[in-house]
Protein backbone atom coordinates (compact mmCIF):
# COMPACT_ATOMS: atom_id res chain seq x y z
CA UNK A 1 0.00 0.00 0.00
CA UNK A 2 0.96 3.48 0.25
CA UNK A 3 2.32 2.99 3.22
CA UNK A 4 5.06 1.57 2.10
CA UNK A 5 5.84 4.00 -0.73
CA UNK A 6 6.22 6.35 1.74
CA UNK A 7 8.88 4.35 4.23
CA UNK A 8 11.47 3.83 1.05
CA UNK A 9 11.88 7.81 0.58
CA UNK A 10 11.97 8.60 3.84
CA UNK A 11 15.34 8.80 4.13
CA UNK A 12 17.86 8.52 1.50
CA UNK A 13 20.43 6.10 0.89
CA UNK A 14 23.89 6.01 3.15
CA UNK A 15 25.50 5.29 0.11
CA UNK A 16 25.09 8.65 -1.14
CA UNK A 17 25.48 10.34 2.22
CA UNK A 18 29.00 8.78 2.54
CA UNK A 19 29.98 9.77 -0.53
CA UNK A 20 28.53 13.68 -0.18
CA UNK A 21 30.49 12.87 3.31
CA UNK A 22 33.32 12.02 1.56
CA UNK A 23 33.58 14.93 -0.79
CA UNK A 24 33.14 17.34 1.90
CA UNK A 25 36.31 15.88 3.78
CA UNK A 26 38.07 16.06 0.95
CA UNK A 27 37.01 19.51 0.19
CA UNK A 28 38.25 20.54 3.82
CA UNK A 29 41.33 18.46 3.42
CA UNK A 30 42.11 20.62 0.26
CA UNK A 31 40.95 24.31 1.61
CA UNK A 32 43.20 23.14 5.05
CA UNK A 33 46.86 22.22 2.57
CA UNK A 34 46.36 25.62 0.70
CA UNK A 35 45.93 27.65 4.45
CA UNK A 36 48.98 26.48 5.75
CA UNK A 37 50.77 26.72 2.22
CA UNK A 38 49.71 30.09 2.11
CA UNK A 39 50.70 30.70 5.97
CA UNK A 40 54.33 29.10 4.92
CA UNK A 41 54.69 31.70 2.13
CA UNK A 42 53.67 34.68 4.24
CA UNK A 43 56.51 34.00 6.74
CA UNK A 44 54.58 31.40 9.12
CA UNK A 45 51.66 34.67 9.85
CA UNK A 46 49.45 36.69 7.71
CA UNK A 47 46.60 38.43 8.16
CA UNK A 48 43.23 37.00 7.81
CA UNK A 49 42.16 39.23 5.25
CA UNK A 50 45.38 37.50 2.90
CA UNK A 51 43.71 34.05 3.81
CA UNK A 52 40.33 35.46 2.67
CA UNK A 53 42.05 36.82 -0.43
CA UNK A 54 43.47 33.68 -1.46
CA UNK A 55 40.70 31.64 -0.54
CA UNK A 56 38.17 33.74 -3.05
CA UNK A 57 40.40 32.23 -5.72
CA UNK A 58 40.45 29.04 -4.07
CA UNK A 59 36.46 29.33 -4.74
CA UNK A 60 36.52 28.47 -0.75
CA UNK A 61 33.65 30.22 1.15
CA UNK A 62 34.74 28.41 4.86
CA UNK A 63 37.94 30.28 5.54
CA UNK A 64 36.65 31.28 8.99
CA UNK A 65 35.67 27.62 9.91
CA UNK A 66 38.87 25.92 8.55
CA UNK A 67 40.55 28.06 10.54
CA UNK A 68 38.60 27.48 13.76
CA UNK A 69 39.44 24.05 13.09
CA UNK A 70 42.89 24.17 12.41
CA UNK A 71 43.43 26.29 15.84
CA UNK A 72 41.38 23.47 17.99
CA UNK A 73 43.73 21.16 16.46
CA UNK A 74 46.58 23.61 17.90
CA UNK A 75 47.96 23.65 13.85
CA UNK A 76 47.06 27.47 13.74
CA UNK A 77 46.53 30.42 16.17
CA UNK A 78 45.14 33.40 16.10
CA UNK A 79 43.02 36.00 19.34
CA UNK A 80 39.52 34.88 19.54
CA UNK A 81 37.49 32.12 18.84
CA UNK A 82 36.07 32.64 15.24
CA UNK A 83 37.33 35.08 12.42
CA UNK A 84 34.72 37.02 10.87
CA UNK A 85 35.50 38.79 7.83
CA UNK A 86 35.52 42.45 7.19
CA UNK A 87 35.32 42.85 11.03
CA UNK A 88 38.41 40.61 11.53
CA UNK A 89 40.73 41.12 8.46
CA UNK A 90 43.44 42.68 10.45
CA UNK A 91 43.88 40.53 12.71
CA UNK A 92 47.28 37.98 12.34
CA UNK A 93 46.86 34.23 11.89
CA UNK A 94 50.10 31.82 13.06
CA UNK A 95 51.22 28.74 12.09
CA UNK A 96 52.45 26.78 14.48
CA UNK A 97 52.61 23.21 12.86
CA UNK A 98 53.95 23.75 9.42
CA UNK A 99 54.64 19.68 9.13
CA UNK A 100 50.71 19.23 9.88
CA UNK A 101 49.50 17.31 7.10
CA UNK A 102 45.16 17.33 7.13
CA UNK A 103 44.85 14.34 5.20
CA UNK A 104 46.09 12.47 8.33
CA UNK A 105 43.77 13.39 10.72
Amino acid sequence: GRGVFCRQFQRPPSRLNRTMADEAKKHSIEHMKWIIATLKEEGKSCTYEKLVEVGETKQCDTVGAMLKILKKRKVINFKGIFLMYPMHKAEIVTLLKPDYDPAKE
